[in-house]
């Protein structure tokens, strides 16, 4: 039996597959024969702490084996090691030796590591979406010679095979080839499952084989990662019965009208019916992000592409404003933490030493004595206060940070000045957050500013795909609560349309 879970945004599909779990475990399935997938390692950990909460008596780490990432159900089944993985130093080798500007990172499965080079992403990407390379390459249009494309394949393929190691691919190439080696299940769950690739989906099936009961949740319309290989096309067409969850706890009444007009222009998709909330909601348009008032509540700014946040990014730090961009607030940890925790000081509270040494990198020469500005003769495990600091360690000075603390920049300096008298707090996530809309996609913000600029190749794929365009800014004007804010492109050729 398998479910096909069609999830409009803010409509709760992730519950809807908890609840599953739940209800699995309720009526006695053991937890070992469910296995809950999902995109990322944080969702699947979710999913299975969420489980725990409510039966007490099962262990996370030992009673829940299949709820992970397809990679890493990979990694387990196949019995790999950290050993038989590429790693940033493996790649860096390759890249000597081929001559490739090769970066890594490490995402999601702390055990894969994400190797970034043009020509090897490209690669990756026809053996996700199971093509043959030269018909891959015939069709991207890609400005590189097909000697070099097809040398760098061969050369990476040949790198492995002589180092006996796999790439994050490889784990699911493989295991697709000895199914064998999957767990029998009662119950498979996938989560967004519009995002799977080819590859992700041959797996897919094969466990469907090997399960009793399957539910794969997902949304179509959101399906926006087909530029690095997803296949919604096969969520679309995948055999199973279908429900649709009609009521949305996020999205208001007057966005619910213009996400229906943005998502009616997408040619193959699953139709779906389905209500937003009773509030009315405010949309608003306006010429320039400056018009925006964004200096109270709690705001999501987006755009297609991250660079067209760069204008949005200086003008909201010039007003003072505290955001988060990419993960990163617009202040470093750092020196945030010199901030706070020096003004504790000032207040007769005791800091840790951890925070004692940042403070001491942001001290000018003068503020400390001779000797003691590297804290040799500090504690790591002690607490400390001002006095202690000035009778113990050298420290020459208790002005307000700002005049203390001269280390850190001018420009720095004035920001957090500005940040702090309109009242910011420090130490907690601040209410502004810039993203691109793939970023943000699961997110939602009270309010929501939306630039519609498109990037020239965003434009120009107007043209031959709108369909993944449309849903992009589906997911964009989706992501607010309350109120949706519009800023018009400078040129209606280059921007997404209404």
């Amino acid at each position: 039996m398998i479910t096909k879970v069609f999830g409009p945004p803010g409509s709760g599909k992730t519950t809807f597959l908890l609840d599953v779990v739940q209800k699995e475990l309720s009526s006695g399935t053991s937890p070992l024969n469910i296995g809950y997938f999902s995109f990322t390692r944080k969702a699947a950990t979710e999913a299975r702490d969420r489980a725990v909460e409510k039966f007490p008596e099962l262990d996370a780490k030992n009673d829940f084996p299949w709820f992970r990432t397809l990679h890493s159900l990979a990694y387990h089944c196949l019995g790999a090691g950290t050993k038989d993985l590429m790693t940033a130093s493996d790649y860096a080798v390759f890249a000597k030796e081929t001559g490739l500007t090769v970066s890594t990172t490490t995402e999601g499965d702390e055990f894969i590591v994400q190797a970034d080079n043009a020509i090897l992403n490209e690669v990756n990407i026809a053996r996700i979406r199971g093509e043959d390379l030269r018909v891959y390459y015939d069709k991207s249009q890609m400005d590189i010679e097909w000697f070099h494309f097809e040398f760098v394949e061969r050369a990476f393929r040949h790198f492995k095979e002589k180092n006996l190691l796999m790439d994050f691919t490889d784990l699911l190439e493989r295991l697709n080839d000895h199914p064998e080696l999957l767990p029998n299940l009662d119950v498979l769950i996938v989560d967004e499952a519009q995002d799977l690739s080819r590859l992700q989906w041959r797996l897919v099936e094969h466990l469907e084989g090997k399960s009793q009961r399957c539910f794969l949740g997902g949304d179509d319309d959101q399906a926006v990662y087909s530029f690095a290989g997803a296949d919604v096309e096969s969520f679309l067409s995948h055999q199973g019965s279908i429900k649709v969850l009609n009521q949305s706890y996020r999205v208001p009444a007057n966005v619910h009208k213009l996400a229906n007009k943005i998502v009616n222009r997408i040619q193959n998709r699953q139709e779906k019916t389905w209500a937003p909330r009773k509030e009315q909601g405010v949309i608003k348009y306006y010429n320039r992000f400056e018009q925006v008032d964004i200096s109270q509540g709690e705001w999501l700014i987006l755009s297609a592409t991250n660079y067209l946040l760069n204008d949005m990014h200086n003008w909201i730090k010039s007003q003072g404003l505290l955001f988060e961009r990419r993960g990163q607030r617009s202040i470093s940890d750092a020196i945030l933490s010199a901030v706070v925790h020096w003004e504790r000081l000032r207040k007769g509270k005791t800091i840790p030493f951890e925070a004692v040494q940042q403070i001491y990198k942001n001290l000018p020469a003068d503020a400390v004595k001779r000797g003691y500005k590297s804290l040799r003769t500090g504690d790591p495990d002690k607490f400390y206060s001002l006095d202690d600091l000035k009778n113990n360690q050298g420290l020459l000075t208790d002005v307000v940070w700002h005049k203390a603390l001269t280390k850190i920049s001018d420009e720095k300096r004035v920001y957090l000045v500005s940040v702090l008298r309109r009242g910011a707090k420090l130490n907690t996530k601040p209410l502004i957050q810039l993203s691109t809309i793939h970023g943000a996609k699961g997110g939602e913000a009270d309010n929501v500013l939306l630039v519609t600029d498109l990037s020239p190749k965003f434009a120009k794929d107007y043209a031959k795909n709108a369909d993944d365009i449309n849903r992009l800014l589906y997911v964009g004007v989706t992501r607010t609560r309350q109120s949706l804010h519009i800023v018009l492109p400078k040129n209606e050729q280059k921007g997404f349309r209404f």
